[in-house]
């Protein structure tokens, strides 16, 4: 199984909400933990959701039945959008 990651190409926007779903996750570990940020990939808005089992955390979307974990560019979108 190849890990797939999101086109930057196709990114067009990125957001912070101002919530984020409940995680339904006491320890903060798990596969699926929603985080504050969207993004509009492929024309459509995607909750990111971080894969977290250790001090660090895989961020990706699930957009049209798979998993695609975010390209570098699309997460330094992310970190400026943080920022400002």
């Amino acid at each position: 199984m190849a890990v797939k990651y999101t086109d930057p190409a196709l990114v067009t926007e990125v957001k912070i909400t101002t919530t984020t779903p409940d995680q339904g996750s006491v320890t903060g570990y798990g596969s699926k933990i929603p985080t504050a940020y969207m993004i509009k990939y492929r024309r459509h808005w995607h909750r990111v959701y971080a894969m977290v089992y250790g001090n660090a955390a895989s961020i990706y979307i699930h957009s049209l039945g798979e998993d695609l974990f975010l390209d570098t560019d699309t997460e330094h979108s992310l970190q400026e959008a943080k920022a400002s």
